[in-house]
């Protein structure tokens, strides 16, 4: 997987080649064939010999066809310049030789992030050379022909066809189809008792006149279609198939490079660039990014290296936490790569040991044998799809690792990462973009030409760019280890890690200037700062601000660094702000999470930080904080947390003034929820829902490869439901900047957001279902945005009389991943609704450990220059805008600072947003609906896990 700077250049064919399929007649194209497509192991055995007489007898013969080729393509070329001109409207040479009057397109199998620009490119080829060829799309793949679901492509559609490349998914819709697996289609209505799809599908062909078939899908997919065609050849009627190969997994032989794998790797490395922060509220946390590829480790390999890239490419401030060796990956396993769990558990200790973190990619597929045995061995029943594979879903390979691993290596918390939905329901980058148009182009002109195949670099062939022959296409294809950026990287992966050497105060540091200040203010002598709580995209920016502001104005003023939040106040666990680390303070803005750690720990639950080993038994917590501060002479003490974290360091800051030690506290207030009062607007909040809405983004066009899908995205949001409210917006926003293509099944409807749930809004959860089982008639599919908070209540009573114990935090609150409220949420509609399929999937490690956007820098450096001015002044409270004091920047008292502060569901915009998609605030409480049995709905929760170690994984 090359870099996207590279992609074209390693694609494109060699020049001195022939393109079997583009030029001269049809005699003339099966000579050249036969001639070129000499036994494999013939050419095998030139090119390994490298010369020799076998080598030069090949190469002689090789050469004289590409001087028959070069001669049909002077001969063709003097045929053009002779021709006379193109008039408006005219047909491409050739069309009234060959009379393609009628071509079909369908998409079938997984997603993969090239089928819309697929669709997209093949209807704006036909049109420029074409325009006359009548186009239409089988809906759903394989199940619309059976069916006889088609659309025609209007001229309308023609137009707009430019507007597919922007949109990911298939907007014809996709399925997993079989045709020659009779009891499966019988069984889902495709076809009736005693009848075979394939001559259902051939019947359905000719009633409609195709004569070209373009199906964009795997290995499966167009062997399928070459099937179907060769049994239509069988009853006298020529059907020219014409395959696209679609594959995030890269496995499809003789292809050099599938469409779409090269954006499922980026979107991977993405992903993984966000939830990567997680380690830094996390002690001893092993984080496992499980990536699609069921028996070909290409996508994990070519994800990793793509994130590796990325992260090289953001620099790094070691002093203060942030190093390469935490953010790095530590481990790849892939199905091709065996390894000694054993041994990996060795080393991975080490680096557990040595750095706090540790960071696995796992091919889906990797030891997937291995653990299906043992499930079956248990007596589990594992489902399969059409063609007999194990659904992975069931099997759950990165909890699996997971579990291997975490005892093994010491973990206190796990989470598994599934970047797969994400990746594969992207739209195409640039650099699939640019294959895609080499293979659309060559595909028409194949049409054309009449020559069937799978349209791809041919590898057999040095990489040539033509259709090739179906029995030669073949899935399984493993990745290719022995190539030299993949053991580079994973040589790279497993050197010995340097020793972790905290950083020593450097007294470089301190400088004579001293700034002329205003009467009545002293520098301070030593500055701390302390992140606590949950992440939000602000942390890591707010440290480097603080910085950056003491550094350009106050120079001389010492600077240190809690880790861990207030754990590390407890423990006297501190690094001082070097100059090294001054200077980079900037690169601090281009990372997420927080470089120093934080914690949950509340200092007045003494309990709690005894069991934790943070004090010992009979100490009081804020005691031994306060002695660590006096300990260390700090006077000004920055917290970036929520209410919580803050209201906390005011306590303590209570406690000393008490014992007659002066130390002032400046919050900086720090939320993805901005639920605090009186604050206008908490650090991180604008960044946590721009991320969410990229991340649905992704994995609305889920929709289009099942049918009456319900996807729920679970936002996070535990009382206050602004995040939900403001993802929602800047989704919907982004949605209608892209525009659409009705005609093709690419339509508003169908990706818009058609429910939100937030905890401020009462739910009739009948009325609502009513109004959705509708929406799903009318679009086939169901998109809600929910808050994690919304109808906890209700969920945690149900819950508990059942018997269940639901653990709790520091603080007392329920811990929402034992609630799984979207779940709740799915099945209860999915039963009322009607829905197939339910998808949940949950943005909140993606939206909350992302890096600060361009809105929240600007308030984060607001806020960071006036915590210092307030610091200077002594001016102890959380800096930001008052809502109460007309919003103006200031240090708000503690003791207004208060968490709950609900989402004002009376904003004009959110209003309007609820209007038009047609929610209502109050419903009749008249309104029933009838539903199935929610305890037989299945739900596929797939974007994240996370799990404690000790409660699911030992012994």
């Amino acid at each position: 997987s090359p870099p996207p700077a590279l992609c074209e250049l390693r694609l494109s064919p060699p020049a001195h080649l022939p393109d079997f399929a583009r030029l001269g007649s049809a005699s003339r194209r099966r000579r050249l064939r036969r001639g070129a497509e000499a036994p494999k192991k013939q050419r095998v055995a030139a090119a390994a010999m490298g010369g020799g007489a076998s080598a030069a007898k090949y190469s002689a013969k090789y050469d004289a066809i590409l001087e028959e080729h070069a001669r049909e393509i002077a001969s063709l070329k003097k045929q053009l310049e002779l021709s006379p001109p193109l008039s408006a409207g005219d047909e491409h040479p050739g069309a009234s030789a060959t009379g393609v009057r009628k071509v079909a397109m369908l998409t079938a199998g997984g997603l993969a992030p090239c089928l819309s620009s697929a669709v997209g490119g093949l209807i704006e080829r036909y049109t420029e050379l074409h325009p006359s060829t009548e186009i239409i799309l089988y809906r759903g793949g394989f199940k619309g022909l059976l069916l006889g679901h088609s659309v025609p492509v209007t001229p309308a559609a023609r137009r707009a066809a430019s507007v597919l490349h922007l949109h990911g998914g298939s907007p014809i819709g996709n399925s997993r189809v079989k045709l020659s697996n009779t009891k499966d289609c019988v069984k889902r209505g495709y076809v009736r008792e005693g009848q075979d799809p394939r001559k259902v599908a051939a019947d359905q062909l000719v009633k409609d006149g195709v004569q070209v078939l373009h199906t964009i899908g795997g290995d499966d997919t167009n062997t399928a279609a070459a099937d179907l065609a060769a049994f239509l050849a069988g009853n006298n009627y020529n059907l020219t198939v014409i395959g696209m190969p679609k594959t995030i997994d890269n496995d499809v032989f003789p292809i050099r490079q599938t469409l779409g794998a090269w954006t499922a790797a980026e979107e991977g490395a993405k992903f993984f660039s966000n939830v990567v922060y997680e380690h830094s509220c996390n002690p001893r946390m092993l984080i496992v990014h499980e990536v699609m590829g069921r028996s070909c480790g290409y996508l994990t390999a070519a994800t990793a290296r793509h994130y590796r890239a990325k992260l090289r490419s953001k620099g790094m401030v070691p002093g203060v936490g942030l190093h390469m060796e935490r953010l790095d990956v530590h481990a790849v396993y892939i199905p091709e790569e065996p390894f000694d769990i054993g041994a990996e558990a060795h080393r991975l200790k080490q680096i557990m040991d040595n750095i706090g973190s540790v960071n696995i990619f796992v091919s889906e597929g990797a030891g997937v044998e291995s653990i299906v045995r043992e499930m079956e061995a248990r007596g589990d029943k594992l489902p399969r799809d059409a063609f007999g594979h194990v659904k992975l879903d069931a099997v759950n390979v990165g909890e699996w690792f997971g579990s291997q691993f975490s005892k093994l290596i010491g973990a206190e918390k796990v989470m598994v990462q599934k970047s797969g939905y994400f990746a594969r329901s992207a739209p195409a980058n640039q650099c699939d973009l640019s294959l895609i148009k080499s293979c659309v182009d060559l595909a028409v002109q194949c049409a054309w030409e009449r020559v069937s195949g799978v349209i791809g670099h041919d590898e057999d062939l040095q990489g040539v760019l033509r259709a090739i022959e179906f029995d030669r296409i073949k899935g399984g294809k493993p990745f290719d280890t022995s190539q030299a950026w993949f053991r580079e990287m994973m040589s790279d992966i497993v050197s010995p890690m340097r020793p972790f050497v905290k950083q020593q105060a450097d007294a470089s540091v301190v400088t004579a200037y001293q700034p002329p200040l205003p009467i009545g203010l002293v520098l301070p002598k030593r500055v701390a700062i302390l992140t606590a709580g949950g992440l939000a995209p602000c942390l890591s920016s707010s440290i480097g601000g603080l910085i950056e502001r003491y550094n350009e104005l106050y120079p001389s003023v010492e600077i240190m660094c809690y880790l861990g939040g207030f754990k590390g106040l407890l423990l006297g666990d501190s690094v001082p702000v070097t100059a090294e680390v001054r200077r980079k303070a900037g690169l601090l803005h281009l990372h997420g999470g927080s470089p120093i750690g934080n914690s949950r720990v509340k200092l007045t639950n003494i309990k709690d930080c005894v069991s934790r080993g943070l004090v010992k038994e009979g100490q009081n917590p804020q005691q031994v904080a306060a002695d660590q501060l006096v300990k260390d002479g700090v006077d000004i003490l920055h917290t970036v947390g929520g209410d919580d974290t803050n209201t906390a360091a005011a306590d303590l800051a209570a406690f000393l003034q008490s014992n007659n030690y002066s130390l002032t506290v400046i919050g900086l207030p720090k939320t993805i929820d901005n639920d605090v009062y009186p604050l206008k607007q908490t650090l991180g909040a604008y960044t946590a829902a721009e991320e969410g809405a990229k991340y649905f983004g992704n994995v609305v066009y889920e929709h289009s490869c099942n049918p009456r899908m319900l996807i729920v995205h679970e936002v996070m949001g535990r009382g206050c439901g602004y995040l939900t409210a403001a993802t929602a917006r800047i989704y919907r926003d982004a949605l209608l900047a892209k525009g659409f293509n009705p005609e093709t099944g690419c339509r508003q409807q169908r990706m818009d957001i058609h429910a939100i749930f937030i905890p401020e809004m009462p739910v009739n959860i009948h009325a609502e279902a009513a109004r959705l089982r509708t929406i799903m008639q009318e679009n086939d599919c169901v998109n809600i945005f929910i808050s994690e908070g919304a109808g906890i209540d209700d969920i945690v009573k149900e819950k508990e009389a059942r018997g269940e114990t639901l653990p709790r935090d520091a603080f007392g609150h329920v811990k929402l991943d034992a609630v799984k409220p979207g779940e709740w949420f799915g099945k209860q509609f999915a039963a009322m609704i009607g829905a197939e399929k339910v998808l949940v999937q949950k943005s909140g490690y993606y939206s909350r450990s992302a890096p600060a956007n361009a809105e929240d820098l600007r308030l984060i450096k607001s806020c960071t220059d006036h915590a210092v001015e307030c610091a200077l002044r002594r001016e102890p409270g959380v800096v930001g805008h008052d809502e109460e004091q007309g919003d103006v920047l200031r240090a708000i008292e503690f003791d207004r600072i208060k968490g709950g502060k609900p989402f004002e569901v009376g904003q004009a915009w959110f209003q309007e947003m609820l209007a038009q998609i047609g929610q209502k605030m109050q419903y009749s409480e008249s309104v029933r609906v009838s539903a199935g049995n929610v305890d037989d709905v299945s739900v596929r929760i797939t974007s994240s896990v996370h799990v404690q170690s000790s409660s699911l994984f030992l012994a």
